[in-house]
């Protein structure tokens, strides 16, 4: 299968893991998914106790979350998650993160959802070929949008700017970075 953009660099990706992991397992935890799911204090909480432990596992810049559990994309952009330290750290603190970090069966429905939203609003913003989401190879639970095969470049201009229009129905989650490199 044919991924749909070019394949970033590997710390670009892990850092991209690292935000949509942090970022679904919040969603997860708010959205519930088990028989047990925690609340909004214990999410935030369990998103800074992950903050600090990678802190004291030697990656000092590690940022806190925001107010509602979010960790910082730009910062956590800028870490050396390839590092040994940064995957030790990781291993050590991963499981402060509901779910070690993976997302709920309800944040994947959500997830879903919002990717299918996201082709429609695409579709009626002038890009008539865009795909319905399909499983990411990797994590076929995920989706992901094909587009190499149809032709569609999302970092052009057009299209970009159309994504940009598009994007706040995926509710901050744009694993694919569609559009970032558009001017």
């Amino acid at each position: 299968m044919i991924e749909s953009l070019p394949t970033p660099p590997p710390r670009a990706r892990t850092a991209a893991a690292i935000i949509a992991t942090a970022g679904l397992a919040l969603l997860a935890a708010a959205c519930g998914g088990t028989s047990n799911p925690p609340g909004p204090a214990t999410q935030a909480n369990g998103a800074l106790a992950f903050s600090r432990c990678m802190r004291s596992h030697r990656v000092p810049n590690f940022p806190d979350p925001n107010s509602s559990g979010e960790l910082p994309k730009s910062q956590l952009e800028h870490l050396d998650v390839n590092s040994p330290r940064f995957q030790t750290a990781e291993s050590a603190c991963i499981h402060l993160l509901p779910n070690r970090g993976q997302p709920s069966t309800a944040a994947l429905q959500q997830s879903w959802s919002d990717f299918r939203t996201f082709a429609r609003c695409m579709r009626s913003h002038g890009v008539p070929n865009w795909p319905d989401p399909t499983r990411y190879p990797q994590h076929p639970e995920r989706p992901t949008f094909e587009l190499q095969p149809l032709g569609i470049d999302p970092n052009s201009t057009q299209i970009s700017a159309e994504i940009r229009k598009c994007e706040p129905l995926l509710h901050g989650t744009n694993p694919q970075h569609l559009g970032d490199s558009g001017s």
